[in-house]
C-alpha cells in the first residue's frame, strides 16, 4: 500500500512540476502597459536661476534649522508632533504598509492545520447502507496546504500597486510636513516682524512724548507757538494708533500659529518673550539650482507614485480575462478509534489542481479593465499637472525673491536718507529756517520709514520661506 502511495506521488508530481515552469515563463510578459514617465528635465521650461544640470542635490527635510534659531525649531516641533492632519497623514502611512504586507502574504502558500473527531449513524435508506445502519466514529488531524499559482502576475502586480500606493502615502504625508513646517515658520517670522515694529513704535512713542513736554514748555515760555504743540500732540496720537494696529495684527497672527502649533492663543501670547527681538538674517540662495531637484518634491513623488501604483492596476484587472490556477494539498492522519489516530497506518493526503476560467460575465472585467485604464490617465494627467506647478511655484518664488532683495536695500537706504534728512531739518528749525511742519514730516516719514524696512525684511523672509517649499524642503548641492 505504502509503494501505492509513493507511486502516485510520484507521477502526480511528475505532472506538477511543468507547472511551476508555465508559470514562470508567462509571468515574464506582464499584463500592464509600458508606463512612460518623463523626467522634470525635460519639461520645456526656463526659469532664470533654476538650471537643467546633472548637478547631484538631495532635499534638506530640517530646512528651518538653517535660521539658527532654537524658538523656531521648538515651535516647528511641537507642530509636527501635535497637527492633526499631519497625524492622519501618519495614519494613512501605517494603513497602507498593513495593505502592502496583505499583498505580500498573497505571494506565498498558506498553510494551515484541522483537526476533528465525529460520532456518525447512517441511514438505513441511504443507496450505500445495504438496508442497516452503520454507526462509527472517526478522528482526523491533518495539515492544508493552499497557494494560487501567479500564472499572468496578478498577485505580483497587486503588490507593485500596494509598493507604489505606500510610497505615495509617505510622499503626501511629506508634503503636509513640508506645507505644515512652511506655514509655522512665515507665521513666525510674521510675529517677530510685527513685535519688532512694536518696538520701534513703543520707542518712537516715548521719545514723541519727550518732545512734547519739552514743546509744551518752550510754549509756556512763549518760545513756541501753540499749533507746533498741537501738531506735536497729533503726532503722538498717529504713532499710538499705529501701535494699536500693530497689537491688533500680533493677536490675529498669535491666532493663526496657535491653530498650527494645536494649542491655546493665550499661552502663546503669554510667551511671546520667547520670540526673536529682531528679524534673522536671510539665506543665500544659489544661482544654479538643478531642475531635477523637482523630482525630490514630495507632491511631485505622491503624484508619480500614484501613476504606478493606478498602471500596475490595469494589469491586475487584465488578469481577470484569464484562468486561475491553485495548487492546494493535505497530508494528515485519519482513524475511527482516537487510539489509532497517531499509527501510521492512519496517515492520508490528498493533492490538488483547480483550474477556474472565466465564461460569460457581462462585460464586468472589460469594464474593471477600462476604469482601471481611466484612472491611470487621470494620474498621468495630474502628475503632469503637479509638475507644471512645481515649475510655477519655483518661477514665483525666484522672481519675487529678485524684486524684494531690490526693495529691501532700497528700504534701508530710504531709512538711512529720512534720518538723515530729520537731523537736517532740526538743525534748521533751530536756527529758523523752516517751519515746525517740516519736522513733523521727517518725523512721519522716519517711522513710516523704520516700518517699511522690517515689512520689507520679513518679506524677503516669507520668499526664502515660499521659495524652501516650492523646492521640495530646501537644497543641498553636491559635487559635479
Amino acid at each position: 500500500m505504502r509503494k501505492n502511495w509513493k507511486k502516485g506521488a510520484e507521477a502526480m508530481n511528475i505532472k506538477l512540476v511543468s507547472l511551476p515552469l508555465l508559470a514562470l515563463i508567462i509571468s515574464g510578459c506582464s499584463l500592464s502597459p509600458k508606463l512612460d514617465i518623463k523626467s522634470v528635465e525635460s519639461a520645456d521650461i526656463q526659469i532664470s536661476g533654476f538650471n537643467v544640470t546633472n548637478a547631484n542635490s538631495t532635499i534638506n527635510q530640517e530646512w528651518w534649522k538653517e535660521y539658527n534659531d532654537e524658538a523656531l525649531n521648538s515651535l516647528v516641533d511641537e507642530a509636527l508632533n501635535n497637527n492633526k492632519d499631519f497625524e492622519i497623514a501618519l495614519l494613512n502611512i501605517s494603513l497602507s504598509r498593513a495593505s502592502l504586507a496583505l499583498k505580500e502574504a498573497d505571494l506565498y502558500p498558506s498553510l494551515s492545520a484541522k483537526g476533528g473527531g465525529a460520532r456518525t449513524e447512517t441511514s438505513e435508506e441511504a443507496y450505500t447502507s445495504g438496508g442497516r445502519r452503520s454507526l462509527f466514529n472517526d478522528f482526523s488531524l491533518s495539515a492544508i496546504l493552499n497557494y494560487e499559482v501567479d500564472l499572468w502576475g496578478r498577485v505580483r502586480l497587486s503588490n507593485e500597486a500596494a509598493k507604489a500606493a505606500l510610497l505615495s502615502s509617505e510622499a503626501s504625508a511629506d508634503a503636509i510636513r513640508l506645507s505644515l513646517a512652511s506655514s509655522v515658520v512665515d507665521s513666525y517670522f510674521v510675529l517677530v516682524s510685527l513685535k519688532e515694529q512694536l518696538a520701534v513704535t513703543e520707542d518712537t512713542i516715548k521719545t514723541r512724548e519727550q518732545t512734547l513736554e519739552l514743546t509744551k514748555i518752550r510754549f509756556e515760555e512763549g518760545a513756541d507757538r501753540e499749533s507746533t504743540m498741537v501738531q506735536q500732540q497729533s503726532l503722538l496720537t498717529s504713532a499710538k494708533i499705529t501701535k494699536n494696529n500693530i497689537e491688533q495684527q500680533i493677536a490675529v497672527a498669535s491666532s493663526a500659529l496657535g491653530i498650527l502649533l494645536g494649542r491655546d492663543v493665550k499661552d502663546l501670547l503669554a510667551e511671546r518673550t520667547i520670540l526673536l527681538a529682531v528679524l534673522p538674517n536671510d539665506i543665500d540662495v544659489p544661482t544654479d539650482i538643478p531642475s531635477s531637484i523637482l523630482e525630490n518634491r514630495p507632491d511631485v513623488e505622491a503624484s508619480l507614485q500614484q501613476l504606478i501604483s493606478s498602471n500596475e492596476l490595469i494589469g491586475v484587472a487584465r488578469a481577470a480575462y484569464f484562468p486561475s490556477l491553485s495548487l492546494s494539498g493535505l497530508f494528515g492522519l485519519d482513524s475511527a478509534d482516537a487510539e489509532n489516530l497517531i499509527k501510521s497506518s492512519a496517515s492520508t493526503w490528498n493533492i490538488g489542481v483547480n483550474l477556474a476560467a472565466p465564461l460569460i460575465d457581462f462585460g464586468r472585467t472589460g469594464a474593471n479593465v477600462d476604469i482601471a485604464a481611466i484612472q491611470k490617465d487621470i494620474n498621468a494627467l495630474n502628475y503632469e499637472k503637479t509638475v507644471l506647478n512645481a515649475f510655477r511655484e519655483v518661477y514665483n518664488a525666484l522672481a519675487s525673491r529678485s524684486l524684494l532683495e531690490l526693495n529691501h536695500k532700497n528700504a534701508l537706504d530710504y531709512e538711512a536718507d529720512i534720518a538723515r534728512t530729520l537731523e537736517l531739518v532740526r538743525y534748521e528749525y533751530e536756527a529758523g529756517n523752516v517751519n515746525f511742519l517740516s519736522v513733523l514730516d521727517a518725523e512721519r516719514s522716519l517711522l513710516s520709514a523704520k516700518l517699511a524696512r522690517i515689512q520689507t525684511h520679513q518679506a524677503l523672509l516669507s520668499s526664502g520661506v515660499s521659495l524652501f517649499k516650492a523646492l521640495g524642503g530646501g537644497w543641498t548641492k553636491g559635487n559635479d
